[in-house]
């Protein structure tokens, strides 16, 4: 069990500091999102649910069945960092600024 938390902690490690740091400071915050729930829902709960219910495979396969959620979302992580897609200037200011009387006319 620590090997399967060993292979988990460095997918969530790299994942957590690259979809919750970098990709949301560049202004991309449903890229986590999507990432997280497609995971989830469309691979690893049907896949985890055949690997327990019809399968019936063991305690220790299913854990790290479901525990592979991490490493399965790192191609897709790498693949959307390397396309710089989630750079977003978030310092342009877009609303005019009327300097006679200091406020922003919205």
């Amino acid at each position: 069990m620590m090997y399967i938390c060993t292979y988990y902690m460095v997918g969530k490690s790299v994942n957590a500091t690259v979809i919750a740091g970098v990709f949301c400071a560049g202004g991309d915050t449903t890229f986590g999102l999507k990432c997280d729930a497609v995971t989830m829902w469309v691979v690893l709960i049907p896949i985890g649910m055949i690997a327990a219910f019809v399968l019936k495979l063991p305690v220790m396969v299913v854990y790290f069945i479901i525990s592979m959620d991490e490493v399965i979302k790192l191609p897709a992580v790498y693949a959307h960092y390397k396309k710089y897609r989630w750079v977003r200037n978030l310092t342009e200011n877009t609303a005019s600024y009327n300097s006679e009387r200091g406020a922003e006319i919205v």
